[in-house]
């Protein structure tokens, strides 16, 4: 039923007679007596008390003493009974608990039994039925599952495979792949271990070979591999079916390698459909037939075009899609999980990336946090000494990630701002202790015994205190680092150390707790104004020989300058490729356009952007390093400058 019809049955209110809804079937005939219990906590019971009333409820509807209940249940009485009486409709009594606690086999169960015997000594009119907490919550996640694709795949050539699972191959025109791309979308990926990554260098390869050479695209491709349920082969012709196409409907079908090749396939038939039309792909369709751990297995097996992340494979983890669900079902917010799914904005939801490293911050002991002053690669370790399984098993709650999530942005954005104030090695300790940090303030403000309280104002009583807790938290790791351990000791090497860590992290937790006066940092921890400093190496070349931004990482076009925003702003509109790339690890052209598909200077991106956009007041030159961002984090030229600020300071550089 919608909303609003099931909505019109409920009765809970004065003179409810025990019944908190009456819900009317008439095709087939059936009455519902529902009467619910809620619980916050979950603990919701149903006893004797509650059965009886449940029982006088049925027996007023019985005997037609209508006016015993309220204005709603009185009229749904009078048709529940015209149900019952003209159409012969069977009574379900269903007990709704927000709980997961049986009833009292002793003073609970007679009391329906009894009632169930006496309404059915003429024939089985009346039965009843408990429904849990854990009924609601797999009935809001079959209600928010996507509804399955049906995919018409035509092979010609093709054959059959013979094996334990139904399966077809052969060559599909690309024109078809684009239609499915077309109608579906990202649905079309849901079982697969990422989403289509975008402008890559290889899958700006698929584009270019499709449309230079699309009669050897079929050569050229690894191909489309599509697991679904069931398979309906329809062949072209009977007497003769690999003389004429076959075409296969494919039912809840998913593509589970290829996400990549059906994303290019569908930009060069947007670009040049004239010439992509005459490529073909091969395609092999099989069905799963329910077998156990088949799809994820081929779908890590079949997944080596582009670069595959560890992280990649715990999108196959039936728990993301469960946090997902939450997030969605109680914060009303987003949760992205797949390498190459947009992350949603700050204000409306997190990445399974953020997620995780809140969690490594909000864990007990530093050890997980400090994991990450290298890399991020260590959250999706799993096995004995792996740190994904202890941060996500048992499964956290939706409101306790995104808390921890906003208390750690909170920390990142004061140290961002107070970045200024320290200089060498007080700035590469920050820096690199971030993660550690930000578990040192959640420790600090002893959040764990409310993060999961849903009636506590965290953004009240939390967050505006992060920034003092840094402010005293900082200055004592600095020189607990220096005093323990040497200040020549690199805090990366300090950190990758878990005796040293937890060493650390316990001596400035206790001296903040004691409320002392935070140290007086060395003056040549402090910046000063900084005196003309020789030219620097240019950007680009120094990202690239420093191996400072991952290849494929996106990148975002936000240019400074409010003039030229407001000029571009119209265009970039109509085509959102327009500000969107991918860094390509080239001295010369590091940029990959996603509007075009081609390689660019930063500075020679900007100008061709200018051009089409015929901005007439453009200015002779631009520093394009500026203009072009990670998504999610800093320009290219302060990407650089940062690390050679760290160089001077003494850490080497980072991927980031």
């Amino acid at each position: 039923m919608d909303p609003i019809t099931a909505g019109s049955f409920v009765t809970d209110g004065y003179a409810d007679q025990g019944i908190d809804g009456i819900a009317l079937s008439k095709d087939p005939p059936h009455v519902y007596l529902v009467q619910a219990k809620w619980s916050d906590v979950g603990s919701a019971k149903f006893d004797r008390k509650a059965a009886v009333e449940l029982i006088v409820g049925l027996d007023y509807l019985d005997r037609e003493l209508f006016s015993e209940f309220n204005a709603r249940g009185e009229a749904l009485g009078e048709a529940a009974s015209e149900l019952m009486v003209e159409g012969n409709a069977p009574v379900t009594l269903v007990i709704a608990l927000m709980g997961e606690i049986s009833p009292d086999p002793d003073s609970v169960m007679p009391v329906l039994n009894n009632a169930i015997a006496r309404f059915n000594q003429h024939g089985p009119r009346v039965d009843f039925r408990f429904l849990y907490a854990k009924d609601f919550t797999r009935q809001v996640r079959e209600d928010r599952a996507p509804e399955p694709i049906t995919l018409n795949v035509i092979m010609r050539p093709w054959h059959q495979h013979d094996g334990m699972h139904t399966s077809y191959q052969g060559s599909v025109r690309v024109e078809d792949v684009a239609s499915w791309s077309a109608k579906h979308g990202a649905g079309l990926f849901r079982a697969n271990i990422r989403d289509p990554l975008g402008a890559t260098r290889t899958n700006s390869g698929i584009v270019q070979s499709l449309i230079t050479e699309p009669g050897n695209f079929w050569y050229r491709n690894n191909g489309i591999t599509v697991l679904c349920d069931s398979i309906t082969p329809r062949p072209g012709s009977m007497q003769s079916p690999h003389s004429a196409p076959m075409q296969l409907t494919a039912e809840n079908a998913s593509i589970v390698n290829g996400a990549q090749t059906v994303t290019a396939i569908a930009e060069a038939m947007r670009t040049h459909p004239e010439v992509a039309a005459h490529a073909t792909v091969g395609v092999r369709v099989i069905a799963t037939n329910g077998a156990a751990g088949f799809t994820e297995d081929v779908t890590k097996a079949t997944n080596l075009q582009n670069s595959v992340e560890a992280r990649d494979f715990i999108a196959l983890d039936p728990v993301q899609g469960e946090i997902r669900e939450d997030f969605a079902a109680d914060l009303s917010k987003q949760y992205t999980v797949k390498r190459g799914t947009p992350d949603p904005s700050p204000e409306s939801g997190c990445s399974i990336v953020e997620a995780a490293a809140a969690l490594a911050s909000l864990h007990p002991t530093a050890d997980y946090s400090a994991r990450l002053a290298r890399s991020l690669d260590p959250l999706w370790e799993r096995g004995e000494r792996g740190a994904y399984d202890v941060l996500f098993n048992p499964r956290p709650s939706a409101l306790q990630i995104w808390r921890a999530v906003t208390a750690v942005r909170a920390v990142r954005e004061t140290l961002h701002a107070t970045r200024s104030q320290r200089e060498g090695r007080a700035a590469a300790i920050a820096q690199h202790s971030e993660y550690l940090i930000a578990h040192l303030v959640l420790k600090n403000l002893s959040v764990s015994r409310v993060i999961d309280e849903p009636s506590y104002l965290w953004d009240e009583e939390v967050l505006p205190r992060v920034a003092d807790a840094v402010a005293t938290l900082v200055p004592w790791l600095i020189h607990h680092a220096d005093a323990e351990f040497g200040s020549g000791t690199q805090i990366r090497t300090i950190l990758a150390n878990p005796d040293q860590t937890r060493k650390l992290a316990s001596l400035t937790l206790s001296s903040a707790e004691a409320g002392e006066k935070a140290p007086t940092l060395p003056a040549e921890y402090v910046r000063v104004s900084p005196e003309r400093r020789p030219r620097r190496p240019n950007t680009v070349p120094y990202l690239v020989d420093a191996n400072a931004i991952a290849e494929g990482a996106a990148l975002i076009y936000d240019s400074p300058v409010a003039t030229e925003q407001a000029a571009l702003a119209e265009w970039l509109a109509e085509d959102s490729r327009r500000g969107r790339a991918t860094w390509v690890n080239s001295r010369t052209k590091p940029i990959l356009w996603e509007a075009d598909q081609k390689q660019y200077s930063p500075s020679g991106l900007v100008r061709e952007m200018w051009q089409l956009a015929e901005w007439k007041e453009q200015p002779v030159a631009n520093q394009g390093t500026t203009r072009w961002r990670l998504k999610g984090g800093e320009s290219l030229w302060a990407i650089a400058l940062r690390l050679q600020e760290a160089e001077e300071g003494g850490e080497p550089n980072e991927i980031v």
